[in-house]
């Protein structure tokens, strides 16, 4: 019993620690906080512009599954979905390509990054695809297919199905590691996107007994050292000119505004750029966390406040100069 005791005592004072963090980041009480991250997402939907099937044939294959949609207005093609995501996520539409069922945060990076048709891009931190399969759509829809390379390290199996089933054309796989891509390409690449691998308390519900059995300031810590290092690494396979989208679904400024920041400092020809999505629910980067002061342009990148539709985010768009 005392067991028992001692080890539900250390779970609320992680909570504690957690949910204290969260308010300190998003300016608000605790018990407000705790509101934050205890909801329960739903689902968005994007029709998928490189399936073979037409957009109206696909709207009309959605009503038909009686999915309620609302159109995103900052994002073309994509739908929250108001019902529940099951049966679409067992209908052909889905299993066959034709619709990609993501948190609505998701789409921002993509977005950010504007991919061109023609361009050469790299997504890091690629897996399960629906990134690259977003990047994909948006260069195809100028003009001729970008061409992509969809890298992963963990999960290379899984991104080769996804990106296959999302009908993606042009589109090379690769499984290193994101720390060391530069031993692997030069700097060819027009756009990158480094969706990083985080401790990932954007997608916790705290509503959940267990939702904080993996989280520790440690691993908090321990990712903000991958991210430096992929940061570093990535940068030195942009063109000159060239843009990197950064973006975590993670609220801690240690994974954040921290490696940004340290990348300015340490590269002269990084630049941070305004960001102009109409997203309900964005908050500036922050200028500051625990004594540390962040690199002042930081204000550009944007963390999305957690809401019924979108995961906790944060993106930073920067480019390198030419």
């Amino acid at each position: 019993m005392a067991k028992h005791k001692s080890a539900k005592g250390g779970g609320e004072q992680k909570r504690r620690v957690f949910l204290n963090r969260i308010a300190k980041i998003f300016s608000v009480s605790v018990p407000r906080a705790e509101k934050i991250v205890s909801i329960k997402l739903k689902s968005s939907v994007r029709i998928n512009r490189l399936s073979p099937m037409a957009v109206d044939e696909i709207l009309i294959g959605l009503d038909r599954l009686g999915c309620e949609l609302e159109p995103i207005s900052w994002c073309d093609d994509a739908y929250f979905l108001k019902s529940e995501k099951g049966t679409l996520a067992e209908s052909k539409l889905f299993k066959d390509g034709h619709v990609y069922i993501q948190n609505a945060s998701s789409l921002i990076p993509a977005l950010v990054m504007g991919p061109k048709s023609g361009e050469q891009l790299l997504d890091l931190c690629a897996a399960p695809g629906g990134k690259s399969a977003h990047m994909a759509a948006i260069a195809a829809s100028a003009g001729a297919p970008a061409h992509i390379w969809a890298n992963d390290a963990l999960r290379i199996k899984k991104l080769e199905d996804v990106l296959t089933i999302f009908h993606v054309p042009n589109v090379h796989l690769s499984a290193h590691q994101g720390q060391f891509i530069d031993r692997s390409f030069d700097a060819q690449f027009d756009r990158i996107l480094l969706d990083a691998q985080c401790s990932g308390e954007g997608m916790y519900n705290l509503s959940r007994s267990d939702a904080l059995k993996h989280w520790t300031l440690d691993r908090v810590q321990k990712m903000a050292y991958l991210q430096q290092k992929m940061l570093s690494s990535a940068w030195k396979v942009l063109k000159p000119g060239g843009v990197l989208v950064y973006s975590t679904c993670t609220y801690g400024p240690e994974e954040n505004e921290a490696p940004i920041s340290r990348h300015l400092k340490h590269n002269l020809d990084a630049s941070i750029e305004a960001i102009d999505l109409d997203i309900g629910g964005r908050m500036h980067g922050l200028k500051s966390w625990e004594g540390a002061q962040f690199h002042p342009d930081l204000k550009n990148a944007i963390r999305v406040m957690p809401s019924e539709h979108m995961e906790g985010f944060f993106v930073c768009r920067l480019r390198k100069a030419a």
